[in-house]
C-alpha cells in the first residue's frame, strides 16, 4: 500500500470496495438477456432504465455488457491505426464542444463495431452513464502492464479508465481490463470484474492518472513513485494484502544472498509460491512474523538479472525486476 492507515480502517475499507463488486449477480443475471448490440447509445442507456432503478445497478449494468460485448482492438494498439470512419465536426461553438462532439461520435463507433481500444471503452460508459443522468468522469493516464515498464516512466499517457459517482462516493472502474481478450483468440471474453470498483490504494498500483485528483487518496502518489513499484496483475486485486510500501519494483541482492519482502496485512490462511524467469517449477513462500509484519527471504542464487514472481495457486500478483551485486 502507499498510504500508511490504520490497519483496521485499510481492512475495512478493502472489503467494502470488494463487498461492492460482489452484489450485482442479479444486474449480471438481466444484462445477459439483453442483446448482443445496441442502434445508439441513448437505446442502449434506455434498455438499462427500463430494467433498473437504482444508480449503482445500472453503472454495473452499462459496465457488465461493455465488458462482454466489446472485443479490443489489438490491430489498432500496434499500429495505431483504426477502423472507425473518420470523425469530421463541422459545427462546435469551442474546444469543449468539439472534443465532446468528437468523444461522443468515437464512443458511437465503439457501440456499433464493438471494438475499440480502452479510449472507446472508457467514452462509451461516461456516455452511457451521462444519458442516465450518472456523474462520471473518463480519467486519463498510465497503466502499467509489463515487468519491463518498472522503473521506466512514460512521457506520454497510454490509458483511459473511468470514475463514476454512486453509492455516495466516486469508484474507480476499468471496463478494457475487466474483458480478458486476447489478441489471438477473435470474440473471446473471459470476463473479471476485479476492476469494477476497485480502491485508490489498489489501483494506483497499475493506474496513474493524469490529474492526481482521481487518485482519491489523501496523500498523493509521485510518477516516479509510481513507475518504481512492483508490477501487478489481476490476482492482486482479489487478494487481502499489501506490500510494505518500502518495497520497490527493482531490487537489488548479493548473489548466493537474499531478498527480503515485507507484508503489511497477508492472509497467512493461504498458500503462496516463488519462481525465477527460468525456473521450471514454483516453490513455496515461507512467511515469518517480525513485529506487526511478515517477512519472506527468498534465497537468490544467480548471477546475472533475472525477474521474481510471486503466486497465489497458479496465478501470478506480483513480479520484481532482480539485479545482482558483488
Amino acid at each position: 500500500m502507499l498510504l500508511k492507515v490504520n490497519v483496521s480502517f485499510l481492512l475495512f475499507f478493502c472489503c467494502h470496495f470488494l463487498m461492492i463488486a460482489q452484489n450485482y449477480q442479479h444486474v449480471d443475471k438481466v444484462v445477459d438477456t439483453y442483446p448482443k448490440s445496441f442502434l445508439s447509445i441513448e437505446a442502449f442507456g434506455n434498455r438499462i432504465e427500463k430494467d433498473f432503478t437504482e444508480d449503482a445497478d445500472k453503472v454495473r449494468a452499462a459496465y457488465y455488457w461493455i465488458s462482454n460485448n466489446i472485443e479490443y482492438n489489438y490491430k489498432e494498439l500496434t499500429t495505431g491505426k483504426s477502423n472507425f470512419p473518420k470523425i469530421v465536426i463541422n459545427k462546435f461553438t469551442g474546444d469543449t464542444d468539439y472534443y465532446n462532439q468528437w468523444n461522443k461520435i468515437y464512443a458511437t463507433h465503439t457501440l456499433t463495431y464493438k471494438t475499440s481500444v480502452c479510449e472507446g471503452y472508457a467514452q462509451l460508459l461516461f456516455f452511457v452513464c451521462e444519458h442516465m443522468n450518472i456523474n462520471a468522469k473518463v480519467i486519463d493516464g498510465n497503466a502499467k502492464n509489463s515487468i519491463h515498464d518498472i522503473g521506466v516512466i512514460a512521457r506520454n499517457v497510454n490509458h483511459a479508465w473511468n470514475a463514476i459517482y454512486f453509492n455516495e462516493q466516486w469508484n474507480l472502474i476499468d471496463a478494457t481490463w475487466s474483458t480478458g481478450n486476447e489478441d489471438t483468440k477473435p470474440n473471446y471474453f473471459d470476463f473479471d470484474d476485479s476492476y469494477y470498483c476497485v480502491s485508490p490504494e489498489k489501483i494506483i498500483m497499475s493506474h496513474f492518472p493524469k490529474n492526481p485528483e482521481w487518485q482519491l487518496l489523501t496523500k498523493k502518489v509521485s510518477k516516479k513513485k509510481f513507475y518504481i513499484q512492483p508490477l501487478i496483475y489481476v490476482k492482486y486485486i482479489g487478494l487481502n494484502l499489501s506490500l510494505d510500501p518500502t518495497i520497490r519494483g527493482t531490487i537489488r541482492t548479493k548473489v548466493n544472498g537474499f531478498i527480503e519482502l515485507r507484508f503489511n496485512i497477508i492472509d497467512t490462511t493461504k498458500v503462496y509460491y516463488y519462481a525465477y524467469e527460468k525456473d521450471t517449477h514454483s516453490t513455496e513462500l515461507e512467511l515469518i512474523k517480525v513485529g506487526e509484519k511478515y517477512v519472506a527471504k527468498i534465497p537468490f542464487k544467480g548471477k546475472k538479472r533475472d525477474y521474481l514472481s510471486l503466486f497465489s495457486g497458479t496465478e501470478a500478483f506480483l513480479s520484481f525486476k532482480i539485479i545482482p551485486t558483488r
